[in-house]
């Protein structure tokens, strides 16, 4: 058990909302000795967070409707400077909001094909050594200077979904998803092209640096 020493064994909260992940995470580090617990949501983490009191989380970014797995690491940061961060993620690239965090670990999911490396990248951060050699936060991309929230609406985008649906989904007006909108598509740097929309290239260069699939 690479968890457990000299009879202790550390704690780690798992925040994922996709129920089979979830349990196939959780599993994997109760198998590795780690006393684990798990929800689905950002306001679950952090009210966990206080009764469990985890050594670790290990956090996804996009946690469906409401605040962000970047939201919850702020918020943990803060009020626990000592736990140590594993974030889950489909993006190529982490918002800028996260890149000078210090014990945080990025693993993109599609990556994760040998289990050990959750597992290395848990130790790392548990013991405090720098894990931006084995798992770096890339900052290569354009992606990587949006927020978490302009990455969500970015995903939507991408999948077709209109500013009014975008709205709906989020629970906002359609002039504020409008203006956030504006904002992503200067950070990408887009220009108005009269044979391709903005929304056409903002998907483009999504799809291009995630790997999503484009239905045709």
């Amino acid at each position: 058990m690479v968890a457990a020493q000299d009879n202790f064994t550390r704690r780690l909260l798992l925040v994922e909302d996709d129920q089979l992940t979830r349990g196939l995470i959780s599993s994997l580090f109760s198998q590795a000795g780690f006393e684990v617990e798990s929800c689905g949501t950002a306001a679950e983490g952090a009210d966990l967070a206080q009764r469990f009191d985890p050594d670790v989380m290990v956090v996804d970014i996009s946690l469906g409707e409401g605040p962000t797995g970047i939201d919850l690491i702020q918020a943990m940061r803060n009020a626990y400077p000592h736990m140590a961060f594993v974030v889950l993620s489909n993006y190529a690239a982490l918002p800028v909001a996260i890149k000078d965090f210090k014990k945080v670990a990025y693993l993109r999911k599609r990556d994760v094909a040998d289990p050990q490396m959750l597992i290395q990248a848990l130790e790392e951060v548990l013991h405090d050594f720098d894990p931006s050699g084995t798992f770096p936060i890339e900052q290569h991309n354009v992606l990587s200077t949006l927020t978490a929230q302009q990455l969500q609406v970015l995903a939507l985008i991408s999948q077709g979904l209109s500013n009014h649906e975008i709205a709906l989904r989020r629970g906002t007006t359609i002039q504020s998803t409008e203006q956030l909108i504006g904002r992503i598509y200067r950070s990408l740097g887009l220009e108005r092209d009269s044979a391709k929309s903005m929304r056409v290239q903002a998907t483009s260069i999504y799809n291009s640096i995630t790997g999503a699939i484009v239905n045709s």
